[in-house]
């Protein structure tokens, strides 16, 4: 059984609705998907492409869809690579939560053992500049309007609004 939403420390990169499960969506939300993949890299395409395929058929973040792609690619990457290290044993879930009001909000939650968002170095000073690695999440929170890490840096959640 996975742990509730609302276990562990809370960082905020600023405030996005907190949905208490992955199995119901927030007032007002709509889950459209939930899935679960070994932490492989091939685990993480097959949830990707998936991912995309209901994010493109939802409508919940039209012409916006690119950015979805990209910050999505970026959060199973970090999820698979740093917070699974890669091992089968563990697995990714993906979340999608759709509001035809508010836009659409992707889950990303891996079973590491987390990190502090906040102890990432930014990329874009000093000699950050020029390292070839540690660019994720500046890109995640480039791409999408909301980004909130939760769980110890197990989860993030990122939304999207609609554009009228």
């Amino acid at each position: 059984m996975e742990e509730p939403l609302t276990a562990g420390k809370e960082v905020v990169i600023p405030a996005a609705p907190r949905p208490r499960s992955t199995r119901r969506a927030p007032r007002g939300w709509v889950v459209r998907f939930r899935h679960t993949v070994a932490a492989t890299v091939e685990g993480l395409e097959r949830i990707h492409a998936q991912t995309m395929r209901i994010v493109r058929a939802m409508e919940c973040a039209a012409g916006e869809e690119h950015k979805v792609d990209i910050a999505l690619r970026e959060a199973l990457g970090n999820a698979v690579i740093h917070g699974s290290r890669t091992n089968p044993r563990k697995r990714i879930t993906v979340c999608c939560f759709c509001s035809e009001t508010q836009g659409m909000m992707l889950l990303v939650r891996d079973r590491g053992a987390g990190f502090d968002p906040l102890k990432v170095p930014d990329p874009t000073e000093g000699e950050n500049i020029y390292k070839a690695h540690g660019r994720g999440i500046f890109i995640i929170r480039q791409m999408m309007d909301r980004v909130r890490y939760r769980r110890g840096g197990r989860e993030v959640v990122m939304r999207k609004r609609r554009r009228s």
